[in-house]
Formats: structure tokens, C-alpha cells, sequence
């Protein structure tokens, strides 16, 4: 048996401030699908405490910017917007910028402005089957090293099938180790998931680690909503596929001990309103109940009673396997910050 991480980690406030630098400064993160940036125009998000903009330009071009304006570090795009547009504009003081992130106006300033020096600031992006990725630091390794185990699970899915778009989000008070941790083992479902357990094969049910993802092999009964591929990727994001639709479950952290959960679902086409909502309501029907147990969870390590567990070698593969990274991530003497 292996143990857990220290409940500390869960909760301190140093702890995060690593993580974030450590990991989601130093990983590919699925941030967006390429259905939500309009062409042209942008979508706004933020990913572990940096907020993003992502545009689109006539071309199809795809770039990601900090959501900062070189003026004063004001927003350029409001959070959670997307719209079409030509250029983006500050919203404190109206500078003006291409969708390439070059700067053009900065109206009433009163002096010369340097605009080539001045363009916002770039981060990495890069394109998976229609999911938008993001690397925040600098020399990102290739991406594929990161999706070499989920890209030989999905071989036999066909992810371009889904274009249709709408969005939910969850706030939580918990860590994001918390959740994702939830998600990496299905002990759980017959004790917290009545509705998914009555459509599973509980006992049939394994969880596999294939390089830096973690994938869920689970058995259906006939006509199961849930039926489908269940897959998470390092750090933060879940690959949710059904018969008719999927949803992109981006866990997003915003502080030692909350978080929220993005999900994007995504649809073939003809697929009805109805049968997106039927799909949509069963996965908010598990999320709740997902976030009152890590909830419950979050506030027991918190309390100082609890400081290591012990996993399960049969259930919690995915989860030894998540804790180590964590801790070789976060470890790491090496890495200059």
C-alpha cells in the first residue's frame, strides 16, 4: 500500500503558490475548444490565477495573450467573453491591439508611443482534435511528449465529430489535488453515485495509467446514458465522452483550499436540445454530488486530525500515480523558479 500526500498540502497557501509556478507554469493545459473563439474575434479565460485571451483571425490563425494591457494591466476582454471582433481594446483607457497582439492605438495619450515594443504579452498555444492548450512558461516541450498516453487511448475516437458548444461552471471549497483525486478512482461510485452505479458494471470496473493521463475502462449496462470513455489528463482536465456528445472538464484552482470546474459539452450535429440538456442534467446530477463529498473532504484536512492515508492498490493507481507527480513536480530542487 502506498501512502497519501501530507493533508498540508491540501491546504497551505505555500504549497499552492509551488504548484502553480511548478506545475501549471511548466505544463500544457487544455484551456478552450476552438469552436468557442469566433473567427475572427477572441475568448477570454484564466488558468490557475493567469487570466488569458485567445483570438482567431481571418485566416484561422490561433494566438493566446495575458489578458493585460501595457498601459496599466487592465483586462482587454471581460472574463468568460467571446464575441467577434477586429481588435482588441482596453477596457480602462481604449488602447487598441491586432488580434496578432500588436499594438495600434492608444488614443488621447499626449506623447509618442513605442507601439512595436509595446504588443501584449504571448504565451504558447497549440491544437489537439479541436482542444485549445496553453503553456505559460518558456521552451514548452512538445506537447505530444505530455499527450503520448491519452493520444493512444483516443485512437479509436473520433473527437472532430463534435462542434456544438455550451458551457457550465462550478464554484468549489476545495483544493484542486481534492477533486481531481475523485475523479482518478471509481471506488466511489456505489457509495456516492446511485444514478452512474445503476448503469456500470461496478465490479468490472479498472482504472489504467497510460503516460501522463489516466483512462477508466468501465462496462455498461445496455442503453447507459453514461456509456462512453472517461479519461483524465496531467494536470487538470478530463476527456468525458458519451454516444452523441463529450464534455472538456477543466479543473481550474483559485486558491489553497477552492477552485472551479469549467465544463465545456460539445455535441454532434442533430443532436436535439433536449438530448443535450438530458446529457448535460445527468453530469451536473454526479458533479453535485462529487462536490459535497469533496467539500466534506476538504474541510477534514483541514481540521488538523487527519495527516496521511494510506491508497488502495486495486482502486487508487491513478491516484499514486497523480500524487507522485505531484510531489516530484512540487520536489524538485532543480527547477529555477
Amino acid at each position: 500500500m502506498t501512502d497519501t500526500l501530507p493533508a498540508d498540502w491540501y491546504c497551505s497557501k505555500q504549497m499552492f503558490d509551488q504548484e502553480r509556478r511548478r506545475i501549471f507554469g511548466r505544463s500544457w493545459i487544455a484551456a478552450t475548444h476552438i469552436a468557442r473563439i469566433p473567427q475572427p474575434g477572441c475568448l477570454s479565460t484564466t488558468v490557475a490565477g493567469w487570466p488569458l485571451v485567445f483570438t482567431r483571425q481571418d485566416d484561422g490563425t490561433l494566438a493566446g495573450f495575458h489578458n493585460t494591457c501595457r498601459h496599466r494591466a487592465a483586462p482587454l476582454v471581460w472574463e468568460g467573453e467571446h464575441h467577434s471582433c477586429k481588435r482588441l481594446r482596453c477596457r480602462y483607457h481604449g488602447w487598441q491591439y491586432r488580434l496578432d497582439g500588436q499594438l495600434v492605438k492608444t488614443p488621447g495619450f499626449g506623447e509618442p508611443v513605442d507601439k512595436a515594443s509595446l504588443g501584449l504579452f504571448e504565451v504558447h498555444v497549440a491544437q489537439w482534435h479541436g482542444f485549445v492548450f496553453v503553456f505559460l512558461g518558456d521552451n514548452p516541450p512538445p506537447i505530444g511528449e505530455q499527450l503520448a498516453g491519452l493520444t493512444t487511448a483516443t485512437a479509436g475516437l473520433s473527437f472532430e465529430r463534435f462542434s456544438q458548444t455550451r458551457t457550465s461552471s462550478h464554484t468549489l471549497n476545495c483544493n484542486w489535488k481534492t477533486y481531481v483525486e475523485n475523479y482518478l478512482e471509481g471506488y466511489h461510485i456505489p457509495y456516492l453515485h446511485p444514478s452512474l452505479s445503476r448503469e456500470i458494471e461496478v465490479s468490472d470496473y479498472r482504472v489504467e495509467v497510460c503516460g501522463r493521463s489516466v483512462v477508466h475502462h468501465v462496462p455498461t449496462k445496455n442503453h447507459a446514458l453514461n456509456g462512453g470513455f472517461w479519461a483524465w489528463l496531467w494536470p487538470n482536465v478530463s476527456f468525458n465522452v458519451y454516444a452523441n456528445g463529450m464534455s472538456l472538464e477543466r479543473i481550474n484552482p483559485t486558491g489553497p483550499q477552492t477552485m472551479e470546474i469549467e465544463y465545456t459539452y460539445l455535441f454532434e450535429e442533430g443532436v436535439t436540445e433536449r438530448e443535450q440538456m438530458e446529457a448535460i442534467n445527468m453530469s451536473d446530477t454526479v458533479t453535485q454530488e462529487d462536490v459535497a463529498i469533496c467539500e466534506a473532504v476538504q474541510r477534514n484536512l483541514a481540521a488538523g486530525i487527519y495527516h496521511r492515508g494510506q491508497l488502495s492498490p486495486r482502486h487508487e493507481n491513478g491516484i499514486a500515480a497523480f500524487q507522485k507527480w505531484v510531489d516530484s513536480a512540487v520536489s524538485d530542487d532543480n527547477q529555477s523558479e
